[in-house]
């Protein structure tokens, strides 16, 4: 195990990491504007495609949203069409959730807009600037999918 200052060092890139993410590549105002239902809506439904058909409580459980506040983000979903809700066939009192075409569509629309966004963002840098990120990001992928 690495010493103590070595992990609070690894943590603080991580964190810098996110936030160089979270402001200059993936910008949550400009990746989901324009789209029919809110941020909290479409992370649900990115969940419930990771998932696939799963107990709300789960859903809930790992979004660290309330069950509360999970029933009307479901109810919404169904309304307009992008998730259905059923019984347990094991256990009537647990109640599903899954994805409809509708929104496997929109999802894919999604990342497409994501996935170009990159592109244009990528395009700035020299071929050896995107030959190590070719290199470490499925590196850094394969790390962090390891972390609980």
């Amino acid at each position: 195990m690495l010493p103590e200052e070595e992990i609070n060092s690894i943590s603080d890139d991580l964190f810098l990491l996110v936030l160089h993410l979270s402001g200059r590549i993936f910008n949550p105002s400009t990746m989901f504007k324009g789209l029919p239902i809110p941020p909290s809506h479409t992370k649900v439904l990115f969940r419930l495609s990771k998932l696939g058909p799963c107990p709300v409580s789960q859903l809930a459980n790992d979004l660290i949203i309330s069950r509360p506040n999970m029933t009307p983000i479901i109810d919404k979903l169904i309304a307009e069409g992008y998730a259905d809700r059923y019984d347990d066939p094991n256990d009537r009192r647990v109640i599903m959730v899954k994805l409809t075409e509708k929104a496997c569509k929109l999802l894919h629309t999604i990342e497409q807009k994501a996935k170009d966004l990159f592109v244009e963002k990528l395009a700035i840098l020299d071929d050896n600037d995107l030959s190590n990120l070719k290199k470490l990001v499925p590196e850094l992928n394969s790390i962090v999918l390891k972390i609980k």
